[in-house]
């Protein structure tokens, strides 16, 4: 899976988690767009790119439900192009777990969804 589309993906479930609470903040998107960067260690240009599909997803108004979906499928579409290890799969989890904690804790509709992407990963 080409590392790029890994980058899509947690910007897909990211914006989900975000999602999940209800409306998405300035300030949610700006703490996302900087543990992205720390996780990933994205350049700023690969950071500029997830921020724009992040807001194109909301502008779009993408439901939390099609954005997980489109997450999965483009891990699934790419799962050969490159080694999604189990570190790898653990730093995407951790990731997420950093984005819900962000902002007033883990709640229980973000816990779902972390815990489906666990789930989920048993595919790749």
């Amino acid at each position: 899976m080409a590392i790029k589309n890994i980058h899509i993906a947690m910007g897909s479930l990211a914006y989900a988690i975000a999602k999940a609470d209800g409306e998405i903040q300035e300030e949610e998107k700006s703490t996302i767009k900087k543990l992205a960067q720390k996780e990933f260690e994205l350049s700023d240009s690969d950071n500029e790119w997830i921020s724009s599909m992040f807001n194109r997803l909301e502008k779009d108004e993408i439901s939390l439900d099609e954005a997980y979906t489109f997450a999965i499928d483009t891990l699934d579409a790419n799962r050969h192009d490159y080694d999604f290890t189990d570190s790898v799969k653990m730093k995407c989890v951790k990731f997420m777990e950093k984005v819900s904690e962000s902002f007033d804790g883990i709640s229980g509709e973000e816990r779902q969804i972390i815990d489906r992407f666990k789930g989920d990963m048993n595919r790749f």
